[in-house]
């Protein structure tokens, strides 16, 4: 059910505030915020009240947490300004694997945690990934922080950085809190909070744990359960004052994730809707002059959605002991395949190569066993905060951690019934942290900060999809085998950086700002495959500053111009550092142009992608920003209106080719090319332009009633971006996609949120509340010619509440809006024995069905 009136109240809506001198606030839940507190934010690393800081920053405070049913930060960022995130998709490869937060139309193209444009702090310690998974519910606040951060925040804050504070115990007060709901389709959320004092005024423990279940709401053709999802997770915390000017903050926690095979499609576009097939297509070539050429086997314009005309089912192959396993055949000598031997059935080939063998293969130590497909991951925080004041205010912080996170996953990687491809990536993740900064006073006309940061971290994946099993190959002559990519990715970076910030008011209205960070990161990659082992380095060393003018005229009013510079690392291209300038000895026939050859690797690679880059250059995002930021009405009406203009240069771009190699172990190198050419991704540099409105408003109508309104505009587009990943539909040499539109991220998003409450009796008071978010049209591919549709979701939530206990219904997807939520273009892996990927279609992520369900929150 599509509700196109709302999009046109949303806009209207946004229009008339903007009319009345009204435009954005940057905190949820207008009423509660106006007549209980005003939210403190820490994102310059002092505390400044929301409403002065020079920044485009989205709050929520604990209580907005509670208030709205926000389960997890999907919840979150759907009532921010600016932001797509899609916990459950945030790829083509679907489920609560990787996280990409995006925020403005930046991101990295990198699936990789390690490698994002947007962060997640967890008390100011970087998060490696998990940011769809982590609990909210023990919060006190999150600060959602728009714009390059690499100032402050330094690496991975290339377009904003997300920074979640805990609580800390009481300590003067025994208190506990319960929050648990249940809704159908087997949902359910506990969690529990405790505090308790150890010495009066002086030192408290805190202990927090959560249990939380999301059962399948689709069933694949086989039967088998899709989108399963349960986490267990526990955190301790230690709080101590020994002193009034001196404060410690000790964290702990671990969780566990258990995740059944996510709900998918795959839309295979040949076979079902080729729509694209002999229309012609006016694109450039690489040196930017225009070509005109004949698309490929693909569907353009609209996908439809989940029940309507071509559109797939939701279904994987989700058993693991396929059919065609029993079929007797001889093996395939893959990269660690079963070697040549007598024709035999393999019943049990995915368990023995995925479950048994494959954790030590790979050699990742301590992945966790997997007992079927999906996810499982293990994930440990720790985490030092220290704050003390000497002198007359001045305060010395510091600010260390270490993270822990290690995956195993299995999935169906052709995302269809054809029994065909299965894929696993295992990956793990650590890394440590350390922070000191001075703080200066805030009284004065002038303020500053001056600190450094340390962080060590090393991420391992098999990377570019792991290692693929396909079942047959062409008439099934051969097979089953196995395939890997060129080799295990280790990838390590050493990062220090010195940061410092400098507020001098100029005037009582007028205030400059300038912040700078130095930094230098060392990116290592290890290569391993069977024998052979060599490590790549690159570093990067940068300045990122970011200048500030503020100018308030009253309290209620702060308006403000920003620059700013954001600064991420290059990618390692694997293949390029390790492959073979030597010919082969024994031609083969050349997957691009059909003829015999002997090209080395190297020359292969570079006849396609054009130069061979070991490594891409450092991104930079240039930034210009002006914010208008105001309160009228006695503090009813509170808004944010945002401009900016963005200029990203040597962003990556990943790029496929298709060559012959030698060995795959480089030490057993003979000259003889294998049996089968390589499909595999490489990372080449490209630029973009990005610019936007956006506006976050708030208005208490009543004591009793209140609203908030966002709407964000962005326009992204290619300057310059070679990409070949895409010439099975967009055919050579029309590969240079400038003027185009980043794929997966809207032009337009939006929401409303309103609530009204009222007293039922002297203790209690009830409530009704509504949203509505707005999620614009999506392309798929960097070709633009395939697009998800807009698409509307409302909640509803009706309680009663006292001052201890609240008890919630609520409906989330109220009118069962059935839409794919994110997508992708893929390849059709489901087309066997199909080595040159010429099939493609879309990988496609169904919207969550409707759910009823009951909610209390209980305090002692």
């Amino acid at each position: 059910m599509q509700f196109r009136s709302v999009k046109s109240v949303l806009l209207g809506t946004a229009a008339a505030v903007a009319m009345t001198g009204g435009a954005s606030i940057s905190t949820p839940a207008v009423a509660q915020q106006i007549a209980v507190e005003e939210i403190v934010v820490t994102a310059r690393k002092r505390e400044e009240r929301l409403q002065d800081i020079p920044l485009s920053i989205t709050a929520f405070s604990s209580e907005d947490i509670k208030r709205q049913g926000f389960r997890n930060l999907d919840d979150v960022l759907l009532q921010t300004a600016g932001v797509e995130f899609t916990g459950r998709s945030a790829t083509g490869v679907g489920g609560r694997l990787n996280s990409v937060i995006r925020i403005r139309g930046v991101t990295a193209n990198s699936s990789l945690p390690h490698l994002q444009a947007t962060s997640l702090f967890v008390d100011g310690v970087f998060a490696l990934g998990g940011a769809n998974v982590l609990p909210i519910q023990d919060l006190e606040r999150i600060e959602v922080i728009k714009g390059p951060q690499s100032a402050f925040f330094g690496r991975n804050t290339f377009a904003g950085a997300i920074n979640y504070i805990t609580k800390n115990p009481s300590l003067d007060e025994v208190s506990a809190e319960i929050d648990a709901s249940a809704a159908t389709y087997d949902q359910y959320d506990l969690n529990v909070n405790t505090s308790i004092p150890i010495v009066e005024d002086k030192l408290a423990v805190g202990i927090n744990a959560r249990l939380y279940h999301h059962g399948p709401m689709y069933r694949a053709n086989d039967g088998g359960a899709l989108g399963k999802e349960s986490s267990r997770s526990i955190s301790g915390v230690i709080y101590a004052e020994p002193t009034e000017n001196w404060d410690i903050k000790l964290r702990a926690f671990y969780q566990k994730d258990d995740d059944g095979h996510p709900a998918q499609a795959f839309w295979r576009d040949p076979f079902v809707s080729p729509t694209c097939a002999g229309q012609s297509y006016d694109g450039l070539d690489i040196d930017f002059n225009p070509v005109t050429v004949t698309l490929g086997n693909y569907h353009c314009g609209i996908v439809p959605n989940p029940g309507e005309g071509t559109a797939p089912d939701i279904s994987v192959n989700t058993t693991l002991f396929p059919a065609i396993f029993n079929q007797v055949r001889p093996p395939f000598d893959g990269e660690f395949g079963t070697g040549f031997g007598a024709p035999q059935a393999s019943p049990n080939f995915l368990i023995e190569q995925f479950i048994d063998r494959y954790p030590l293969v790979i050699g990742i130590d301590g992945i966790p066993r997997l007992d079927g497909f999906g996810v499982e991951r293990e994930t440990q925080r720790y985490s030092l905060n220290t704050n003390f004041e000497f002198w007359d205010g001045y305060t010395l912080s510091v600010v260390a951690g270490y993270n822990d996170v290690k995956t195993g996953w299995l999935l169906d990687f052709d995302r269809t019934d054809v029994e065909s491809w299965w894929s696993a990536d295992p990956q793990s993740g650590e890394d440590y942290s350390v922070e000191a900064r001075i703080v200066s006073p805030d009284e004065g006309r002038l303020r500053w900060v001056f600190g450094g940061s340390y962080t060590d971290q090393e991420f391992l994946t098999q990377g570019g999809g792991g290692l693929a099993i396909t079942a047959c190959f062409g008439t099934c002559a051969l097979g089953p085998g196995n395939f890997t990519v060129a080799g295990r990715a280790n990838q390590e970076a050493e990062t220090w950086g010195l940061f410092g910030s400098v507020s001098y008011d100029i005037t009582e209205q007028l205030t400059f700002d300038v912040e700078a960070r130095y930094e230098q990161d060392d990116r290592k990659t290890g290569i391993n495959v069977g024998t052979f082992s060599q490590d790549f380095t690159a570093s990067f060393k940068e300045w990122t500053p970011r200048a500030i003018l503020t100018y308030k005229p009253s309290d209620e009013t702060t308006i403000y111009l920003q620059a700013s510079r954001g600064n991420l690392p290059g990618n390692t291209n694997n293949a390029i550092v390790i492959c073979s300038d030597q010919p082969f000895t024994v031609p083969y026939i050349d997957p691009i142009s059909g003829q015999p050859s002997t090209a080395s690797e190297c020359d292969q690679i570079e006849s396609q992608v054009g130069s061979l880059f070991e490594s891409t250059p450092a991104q930079k995002l240039d930034a210009l920003e002006l914010g208008w930021k105001q309160s009228a009405m006695d503090g009813r009406l509170r808004f944010n209106l945002t401009g900016y203009y963005y200029e990203w240069d040597n962003l990556i771009s990943g790029i496929r080719f298709t060559y012959f190699r030698d060995a795959d172990d480089p030490n057993f190198q003979d000259g003889v090319p294998n049996e089968f050419p390589n499909t595999i991704g490489a990372s080449v540099p490209g630029s973009a332009k990005i610019y936007g409105v956006e506006l976050e408003s708030g208005f208490a109508f009543t004591e009793n009633w209140d609203a908030q309104l966002n709407v964000s505009y962005n326009k992204n587009e290619w300057k310059d971006l070679v990409n070949r990943s895409e010439v099975q539909i967009v055919p050579e040499p029309a590969v240079q996609f400038k003027g185009k539109t980043a794929p997966r991220y809207p032009k337009w998003l939006g929401n409303v949120v309103t609530t009204y409450r009222d007293s039922l009796s002297n203790s209690w008071d009830w409530y009704v509340s509504g949203d509505v978010s707005y999620k614009g049209k999506i392309w798929l591919e960097f070709a633009n010619l395939s697009q998800i549709n807009d698409y509307f979701l409302a909640n509803a939530r009706f309680g009663i509440e006292r001052e201890d206990l609240r008890i919630e219904v609520f409906v989330r997807n109220l009118f069962d809006e059935d839409t794919w939520i994110n997508g992708s273009r893929g390849v059709d892996f489901s087309d066997q024995g199909n080595f040159a990927f010429t099939a493609q279609g879309h990988n496609l992520t169904p919207q969550e069905k409707r759910t009823f369900g009951i909610r209390t929150n209980v305090k002692f």
